[in-house]
């Protein structure tokens, strides 16, 4: 689980700066197509601790909510890039900084923060008696 947590942080980061130093449509895509793959992997991530917790294994039940979260992440990205006209327009044109903040900026901040604080509140590995000799 801890490797997970490291490539969500990252990926939501990485989205995150993208976002703040880019200026082109290609960069702005790329910021909410990170924002848009680390919040279903934080969701998972903290699924997976919740039935860890809860002594529930259910391979099945991890799965479908991740496609579904998948899903619903990815068709929030493809509607956001719709909004800003990403599929008209050549991707190296530079956009517009209001249309960049007002259309995209909230995506991707919500969607990076939620990932960063789910990966950072949910516990690394469950706890361990190693004293046993």
């Amino acid at each position: 689980m801890l490797k997970l947590k490291i490539i969500v942080s990252m990926l939501a980061v990485a989205g995150m700066t993208i976002f703040i130093l880019g200026d082109t449509y290609l960069t702005t895509g790329l910021s909410v197509a990170c924002a848009a793959v680390a919040l279903p992997m934080s969701i998972h991530l903290a699924f997976k601790w919740f039935m860890k917790l809860m002594d529930y294994s259910s391979d099945g039940l991890l799965w479908l909510s991740s496609i579904v979260l998948a899903i619903i992440s990815g068709s929030m990205a493809i509607s956001v890039l719709q909004d800003i006209g990403i599929t008209d327009i050549a991707l190296s044109a530079a956009i517009d900084p209001v249309q960049k903040v007002a259309g995209v900026g909230q995506y991707i901040s919500i969607a990076s923060s939620i990932s960063i604080l789910i990966a950072v509140v949910v516990p690394s590995s469950p706890m361990r008696d190693d004293d046993e000799d």
